[in-house]
């Protein structure tokens, strides 16, 4: 009989698809069938009588009514598994029934190579070594994640550990595999009210792993991935003209495909799993098409959100109008769960890609950095025409990172550069002034050329999928604005500064493109939160220091201060710029400058209004100065993500 009543409240509470919208507003599309299921007082009073000994209410109420937030304050940390207020195992079960089942209890992915584990099987073991590295098998794991640095590389397959053991770390201890706003709003209420940490999870793909955590409870969007077209949609910013709807979990990718599927272009992420409607966006972010558009924050016209309250609203730039504010560049993480974002969509157009690579070694040192010099010479007129380019430089045999310091086999790959609304002819003739002065300095390269009429056509076959899984690479960026690329002696200096980086073993990356976007009206720099540094950008340079799979972590807290320190050559050459969110230094310094800019104490400010418990952190979002995370490998606190998070007393 209980376990029919739970299931009974189960139904009630998670999986009613009959129940009316309890709010939707005008200036946003109706809500998606989940978000049509939402939590509510009267839902909760009808599970307190069904269910009068197990505190309902105090458990799984809203906000207002939290009855125990002060263990935030009292205590100063969120609990972990093994401490005495950590949640019964009865009280875990209740949580999943009201789920509807959705609650998993995980393991780390490569648990299964461990005799010691349960989950041993040396099948699975080698079917999980072999993909690895692969996009496809870390965002089909509930608690994954893209780069386990962060999370303490506690548990390696074979030949990716630098131990012999497997940890939890800091991956989640549960995940709610969420297809309604109400498991959402019950696992944000259950956390805040219990004291417990929480993460949120769409597709995976965080250079940072933010989606990781000691003890958390993860809230895992991947499958909410509806999608709606809307010819003609008239926002409350407004604008009229086609949107598109889509959940928390739909992957780049299939942004693209819906898009060319409707005749119409979507600004989205670079790789295939970005999550568009998660971090991606609310970092502010880059696009291939960021040149032509702007940033993925200035197409956002509605998104609905579950906030640290419990509360499900919709966001609009008139109706909470400072939430679509923050959001819209002011990072994930923040104040709540978004689940859906509608967001403006453009025509479509042709576009053409290149790909090439040219060596030092078939060309001599001195030359390949002429070419790259005239790559860069040419970088203000080429954003300028509205195209992107993504690049590696460093050197290696192999032609990726760097292989030692004073290594000279240099190397610079372009993949790709991408012409949007250009024929091949045309960007032939874009790309001809830098040609013609490799030519001339007879470096041997060949580009290679696609075209398609449609962008999702011509990136499927140009853009490389990430690497994830890798626990190798530390990455730091700096934004360079066009006054470093106008100025002959400033862009020399920063060409200077890439070769530098090199000689002393790390390896660089860039991409080439404007926040703000031709095709557009530029907007205004209140309008939205994303970093004001983007709306003057040509470049983002990223510069990465390595280390081996079996390297111990004082060769990574070596590595790391090294990085972290030369980047001062950056910082220096662009002290009014900043760096990307979604793609910074974990360590940055003056990190609420660097990545937030002067948009910083307005967004603190909304946090602590918003989420004044601190339901919702991140290492690098908003708000995290006010804690730390006591991490229990040899590092020093909040370098990554595995140990307690307590409050950091000022």
């Amino acid at each position: 009989m209980k376990s029919i009543l739970f299931q009974l409240l189960a139904a009630t509470i998670a999986t009613a698809s009959s129940l009316p919208a309890f709010y939707n507003a005008s200036g946003a599309p109706p809500f998606f069938p989940g978000e049509d299921i939402q939590l509510t007082e009267g839902r909760l009073t009808n599970a307190s009588q069904i269910f009068p000994n197990s505190s309902i209410h105090r458990l799984f109420g809203f906000g207002r009514e939290s009855k125990i937030t002060n263990n935030i304050t009292s205590f100063g940390c969120k609990l972990l598994p093994g401490d005495a207020a950590w949640p019964s195992p009865s009280t875990w079960d209740i949580f999943n029934f009201l789920l509807g089942g959705s609650l998993i209890k995980t393991n780390p992915l490569a648990a299964v190579c461990y005799p010691l584990w349960p989950e041993y099987s040396a099948q699975r073991c080698k079917e999980v070594s072999e993909k690895w590295l692969t996009s496809e098998l870390q965002l089909a794991s509930p608690g994954s994640v893209m780069q386990p640095l962060y999370e303490g590389r506690s548990c390696m397959p074979p030949g990716f550990n630098y131990t012999t053991s497997c940890e939890m770390g800091a991956y989640p201890t549960y995940v709610v595999n969420v297809s309604t706003v109400a498991q959402i709003q019950l696992a944000v209420n259950f956390a805040r009210n219990a004291n417990l940490r929480l993460v949120i999870k769409n597709t995976g793909h965080d250079f940072l792993a933010k989606s990781s955590g000691k003890g958390a409870l993860s809230i895992w969007t991947h499958y909410l991935t509806d999608k709606a077209f809307y010819p003609e949609f008239e926002s409350d910013d407004g604008y009229t003209g086609p949107a598109i709807k889509v959940g928390a979990g739909v992957q780049t990718r299939e942004a693209y495909e819906y898009a060319k599927a409707h005749g119409v272009t979507v600004v989205g992420g670079e790789d295939y799993s970005v999550g568009i409607a998660g971090g991606f966006t609310l970092g502010g972010g880059h696009s291939p098409m960021s040149s032509m558009y702007g940033m993925a924050a200035d197409q956002v016209l509605a998104m609905q959100v579950v906030l640290a309250s419990g509360h499900f609203i919709t966001a609009t730039a008139k109706q909470n109008p400072d939430i679509f504010w923050m959001l819209r560049g002011g990072g994930g993480s923040t104040i709540g769960v978004v689940t859906s974002m509608t967001i403006k969509v453009h025509p479509k157009v042709q576009m053409t890609t290149v790909t090439l690579n040219f060596t030092a070694d078939n060309d001599g040192p001195d030359v390949f950095w002429k070419g790259v010099r005239a790559y860069f010479d040419n970088v203000e007129s080429l954003v300028d025409k509205g195209t992107y380019a993504y690049y590696f430089i460093g050197a290696s045999a192999d032609e990726r990172g760097t292989t030692a310091a004073g290594n000279t086999s240099y190397y610079f790959q372009m993949q790709p550069f991408a012409a949007p609304n250009k024929t091949i002819e045309e960007t032939k003739a874009l790309l001809n002034p830098w040609f013609t002065a490799m030519d001339e300095f007879n470096i041997t390269y060949t580009p290679v050329y696609s075209h398609a009429d449609n962008f999702h056509d011509s990136w499927v076959v140009a853009f490389p999928e990430e690497k994830v899984g890798q626990d190798v690479v530390k990455l730091a960026s700096r934004l360079m604005p066009r006054s470093v690329i106008h100025d002959t002696t400033l862009r020399n200096q920063l060409v200077d500064a890439i070769q530098d980086a090199i000689a002393k073993g790390f390896f660089t990356s860039g991409v080439q493109l404007s926040g703000t976007g031709i095709a557009v009206e530029p907007p205004s720099t209140s309008a939205a939160a994303v970093l004001p540094a983007w709306r003057t950008t040509l470049t983002q340079t990223t510069v990465g220091g390595e280390w081996t799979f079996q390297s111990d972590w004082g060769t990574v807290k070596e590595v790391s201060l090294s990085l972290t320190s030369w980047m001062d050559v950056l910082r220096d050459l662009a002290p009014d710029s900043g760096a990307y969110l979604n793609e910074g230094d974990i360590i940055e310094p003056n990190q609420s400058d660097a990545f937030y800019g002067k948009n910083y104490p307005r967004l603190y400010a909304l946090k602590q209004k918003y989420d004044p418990t601190g339901v919702f952190f991140a290492l690098t979002a908003v708000g995290s100065e006010d804690w730390e995370v006591q991490v229990t490998d040899p590092l020093p606190y909040s370098w990554n993500n595995n140990g307690r998070l307590c409050r950091r007393w000022k």
